[in-house]
């Protein structure tokens, strides 16, 4: 088995700046950005709450049984998760648990949405499913929008909601879901965003296509022979993102290329724009900065400017999971976990500059070789109640002592 994560809890604020955001232990699929912070849902179940500024996490939250498809930041300070698992959770910045979660649904959540107000939430389900759910009251209707997958939600200025659908159908909802408008799609659209009252979506064939509040066609344009798979639009700008890792930034009126830029090898599966970057994110869980001029990278990757020690032993490839949240070079907390070096002798919860849950805090643990490899042998959920870490552990005996030997290797190097 793999570990995944290492020291249960090491999971909050952590200080590091002008860094590419990394810790999710798989892709990410979801974002959003506003101010200072931004949020992000992965398919390692965990949504972070990050700190721009310090590019370090604020909150980490694990509560969804399966991927966190959707993630928004409410205008308040909280912010929405959604899931494979059909539940809407709504979060207090520092929440360490939703205030509010809908019951689990019958398939899985696909695309999100908020009122301008952020009071209403509307989710689109892959069984054609919309939900709204009313924030002041509690209340949740459900409605049949579509025969296929939502793909893509957005309210109007208006507070309407526009949805399309994997039945090639664009809908404009009122707050009853009565529908006033409704338009065919010439191809099956994989998301949606308003921009400057209007609905933008991007399209499997490789074109972007605006439309209308009444569904009527305006400029569109093919970008790729390749899908778009991501988009955003903040005030005068959009951003698509391709199924090959490329990324469109264009003007919101007529769709004229300001930039273009390769972000990754594989697709980019989520976009977001502030006023001065744009961020990508997909399949190795790294949330990367972009410039708005040029599309020159602007976030410094902490895993390749920084040379970790390594080996070439069992140990060292069981670490490469860890890897993901924690480092082992002194003092850097560019993930959302923090170092590991010099862990054993350390006392549960008491690395400098994070926020433990008081339950780790109460935890009368010390790090060695033992404990870490007991760790792993039980299980976070067991050995360290109250920890965020994913449960995982390690279930051969070698295999431990592989993994704790090499800490104490890497420990050693870099004391030299």
């Amino acid at each position: 088995m793999r570990a995944i994560g290492l020291i249960a809890g090491l999971v909050a604020a952590s200080p590091v700046f002008s860094q590419d955001l990394t810790g999710h232990g798989g892709p990410v699929g979801a974002i959003d950005v506003a101010g200072d912070v931004l949020l992000s849902g992965s398919f390692d179940t965990r949504a972070i709450l990050w700190d721009l500024d310090r590019a370090s996490a604020r909150n980490v939250t694990r509560f969804h049984d399966g991927n966190v498809t959707a993630v928004a930041l409410l205008p308040d300070g909280g912010f929405v998760t959604a899931g494979q698992d059909g539940r809407i959770a709504l979060w207090q910045a520092d929440g360490r648990a939703p205030d509010f979660a809908t019951e689990p649904g019958v398939s899985a959540i696909a695309s999100l949405a908020l009122s301008d107000d952020g009071m209403r939430v509307a989710a689109g389900f892959w069984d054609g499913q919309v939900q709204v759910l009313d924030r002041a009251t509690g209340r949740v209707q459900s409605h049949q929008a579509h025969s296929d997958r939502v793909t893509g939600l957005g309210y109007l200025p208006s507070g309407d909601l526009v949805s399309v659908g994997g039945d090639l159908r664009l809908v404009r909802w009122d707050a009853a879901f009565t529908p006033l408008a409704r338009a065919d799609l010439p191809d099956l659209p994989n998301g949606l965003a308003i921009s400057q009252g209007r609905v933008a979506v991007i399209f499997a064939e490789g074109a972007l296509r605006l439309f209308s509040q009444s569904g009527e066609v305006l400029p569109e344009r093919f970008l790729t022979d390749r899908p778009l798979v991501a988009l955003a639009a903040r005030g005068d700008d959009i951003a698509a993102g391709a199924i090959d890792g490329t990324v469109w930034y264009l003007t919101a009126d007529a769709l004229a290329q300001r930039v273009m830029f390769r972000a990754a090898t594989g697709p980019v599966w989520a976009l977001a724009l502030d006023a001065r970057q744009v961020f990508t994110a997909g399949a190795d869980g790294v949330i990367r900065r972009w410039s708005l001029d040029d599309g020159a990278a602007l976030g410094r990757d902490a895993a390749v400017e920084q040379t970790e020690y390594t080996d070439d032993s069992r140990g060292a490839e069981i670490w490469r999971a860890c890897a993901v949240c924690h480092s082992l070079i002194p003092d850097d907390h560019s993930r959302a976990g923090p170092s590991l070096h010099g862990i054993f002798g350390q006392r549960i919860a008491t690395q400098p500059g994070y926020d433990y849950s008081p339950a780790l805090e109460a935890l009368d643990i010390v790090w060695t070789p033992r404990t870490v490899a007991e760790l792993f042998e039980h299980g976070p959920e067991a050995y360290t109640p109250g920890s965020r870490m994913p449960e995982q552990r390690i279930a051969s005996a070698e295999d431990r002592v592989a993994l704790v030997e090499f800490l104490a290797r890497a420990a050693a190097d870099a004391d030299q």
